[in-house]
């Protein structure tokens, strides 16, 4: 395969799921119809259905064996979508999310992307998020690094002392609730300053590009993070789960992404 072409047809790609996220939100985010899926907090749009169809369409043309592990459900492309993390492993496989960040979408708070990655037998090679409301476009390809609107992002280290740190809610499981507010604490405690963005894909490359010192969440899917950890790594950040061991695809992982010092750092806080 051209990595090079397909990479580059992403980004287009994941710029035109852009344009129509800001479509929606300056014109007609009043017709958006919402919905929710496995309670109060986990929302869908049409306009998520709807740029996931488009990328379907248009990544099985660019890579017409390739199958699909997607946030949301589309039964009319369920012979291309798998719903098995074990099948990410087998041929190529793109993990898509098509506006991370619904909540914030559909509140208008404009902190949303879509995030695309593509794996080749289970490894990622690809991962590339466009947030249309700071057009800024984060790119990577295993082993040859990562841009932010094409100019290359430096790998460095950094603590989290003075630098700002940033958690996610895991709003779809309550049973974390009060962990995590308790990691938000200990986070603070350690950083000059503590976030919450309600973006899991933005907050890897935010950490990526050195607005955050560290991530952490203590529940996620593969869409929230497939391609945003590429896009950390390739910038020399580590990315585990909150024990340290490789992230997995399948069940729905912590996440813990930062610089090598702010790391060592976190692994010492009492949580």
């Amino acid at each position: 395969m051209d990595y090079d072409f397909i990479q580059h047809q992403i980004e287009k790609l994941a710029c035109m799921a852009g344009r129509m996220i800001l479509n929606a939100d300056r014109t007609a985010l009043s017709d958006v119809k919402v919905d929710t899926k496995t309670g109060r907090r986990d929302l869908v749009t049409s306009m998520d259905l709807e740029i996931q169809q488009m990328l379907i369409k248009e990544l099985l043309e660019l890579v017409p064996s390739s199958r699909f592990l997607c946030e949301e459900d589309v039964p009319s492309m369920s012979d291309v979508v798998i719903t098995d993390a074990d099948e990410v492993d087998q041929g190529v496989c793109f993990i898509i999310d098509p506006i991370d960040g619904t909540a914030n979408f559909v509140h208008g708070n404009r902190h949303s992307c879509t995030s695309i990655a593509m794996t080749v037998s289970g490894e990622t090679q690809i991962g590339v998020i466009y947030d249309p409301y700071h057009d800024e476009l984060f790119s990577a390809r295993k082993g040859y690094g990562c841009t932010l609107n094409g100019e290359p992002l430096p790998v460095f280290d950094s603590s989290m002392r003075n630098e700002i740190t940033v958690f996610g809610t895991a709003p779809y499981n309550d049973r974390v609730n009060e962990p995590t507010f308790e990691l938000a604490l200990r986070l603070y405690e350690a950083s000059a300053d503590v976030r919450r963005t309600g973006s899991a894909a933005l907050d890897c490359c935010w950490t990526a590009c050195g607005r955050f010192a560290l991530y952490a969440e203590l529940s996620l899917s593969a869409w929230d993070f497939a391609a945003g950890k590429l896009i950390a790594e390739e910038t020399g950040c580590i990315v585990t789960d909150l024990s340290g061991n490789p992230l997995s695809f399948k069940g729905k992982p912590s996440i813990l992404c930062g610089r090598p010092t702010a790391v060592s750092e976190f692994k010492n806080i009492d949580l």
